[in-house]
């Protein structure tokens, strides 16, 4: 059985991201200024979330998470498009590109929109999900996480091509951001899972080998090497 990764939360806490009905924790620092992003008071409320998830206590975080979305959506000027960013470095490479002006919004926002993104994950509501997952990626453009969240989906919907794009520009977000680096494994057993139903095995292989220079011994890694090995194997 092959195990895909659904991670959907980035927060500053232990986040349990789910594979294949398993769980593994990924921790990140919120390492943005306070003074530059809008709604950073919520983030006790965000925390409050993160334990409903965890608790699978999904009816109520599906609940707070709409909930405390339209807070931070009260504090937007309307006359001005919002951003979300997890750190100082994220915010500048984006302004630098970017000729409108724009709103800076805590990276708890991200986080309760994809909440909500999971959760229709989790019901098998794909196409749900991926229409939230689309508008946030638009709204987070350099979270890793909401890109790996999004590949869960594309290939829950059997569209691989589409879910190893995906899956490649988190990895590329990962290696470029500090803030952002703890998704790369996850990302790189993303591509892999995406190659090996594409029947790309040698990449597949190289990408799960490259996800255990970063996370040694990871055992979602290790049994789909196994796995390839398998469909390797003389029948």
């Amino acid at each position: 059985m092959k195990y895909i990764i659904a991670l959907f939360l980035s927060v500053a806490i232990g986040m349990p991201a789910i594979a294949g009905g398993k769980t593994e924790s990924v921790t990140t620092p919120l390492t943005i200024q306070v003074q530059e992003a809008k709604g950073a008071q919520f983030r006790k409320q965000v925390r409050a979330l993160t334990a409903l998830v965890e608790a699978k206590r999904f009816e109520e975080a599906e609940i707070q998470a709409k909930a405390l979305q339209r807070l931070y959506e009260k504090t937007f000027n309307p006359k001005i498009k919002q951003y979300t960013f997890q750190s100082q470095a994220e915010f500048d490479d984006f302004k630098a590109s970017s000729p409108e002006k724009f709103e800076w919004i805590d990276w708890g926002y991200e986080s309760c929109i994809k909440t909500q993104a999971f959760i229709r994950s989790e019901k098998k509501d794909f196409q749900g999900a991926l229409a939230i997952l689309e508008n946030l990626r638009h709204l987070a453009p350099t979270s890793a996480s909401t890109a790996v969240e999004t590949g869960y989906v594309f290939n829950g919907l059997g569209k691989f091509e589409e879910a190893l794009v995906v899956y490649q520009g988190a990895e590329a977000l990962a290696v470029k951001y500090p803030s952002q680096r703890p998704y790369r494994a996850i990302a790189l057993r993303g591509m892999g899972f995406s190659l090996i139903e594409l029947n790309r095995l040698d990449e597949a292989e190289r990408a799960f080998n490259q996800s255990l220079e970063i996370d040694p011994m990871n055992a979602l890694a290790l049994n789909e090497l196994a796995y390839i090995k398998n469909l390797r194997s003389p029948k």
